[in-house]
């Protein structure tokens, strides 16, 4: 009887304590000089404590949803049809004037690797080519991945 009550105890107290247990009860917030935000459960010099008690589930699940957004704005839903159909387009301009430019960038560092005399300066802008053409394949698949969407 007695094992039966402290299982039972257990089996309530323990879904209680035992997140909090894992995560730990210590975290700190560090400012660099950089201004750069770093939260870790280590301990380092100049941080400051931070309670993690107040951000309980609690608290967060018993804000109302509706109160978060009566304040936003509300448009027609032809609207916001308009709109999404004109941010299309403009991605889609985009990425045609992007993939041209990676287009260009590419046959004009081809013209340059087969030049057969590369100099310092030559070779300088080989470089800066490859990081404009990096840069515009980033540009171009991150533009792929937004008309995805």
């Amino acid at each position: 009887m007695k094992t039966r009550t402290l299982l039972i105890l257990l089996i309530f107290i323990l879904p209680v304590g035992f997140p909090q247990a894992i995560a730990g009860s210590e975290i700190y917030k560090f400012v660099d000089k950089d201004g750069n935000i770093t939260f870790t459960n280590r301990r380092i010099s100049n941080a400051e404590k931070i309670s993690i008690t107040s951000f309980s589930r609690n608290t967060i699940s018993s804000q109302p949803k509706t109160s978060l957004n009566s304040n936003l704005p509300r448009i027609k839903e032809t609207a916001q049809k308009d709109r999404d159909g004109m941010r299309h387009q403009i991605l889609k301009q985009e990425l045609i004037a992007e993939e041209k430019l990676f287009n260009d960038t590419q046959k004009f560092l081809d013209e340059i690797r087969n030049k057969p005399e590369l100099n310092n300066s030559s070779q300088e802008k080989v470089v800066q080519l490859r990081n404009k053409l990096f840069k515009h394949q980033r540009n171009v698949a991150a533009l792929k991945k937004e008309l995805n969407r």
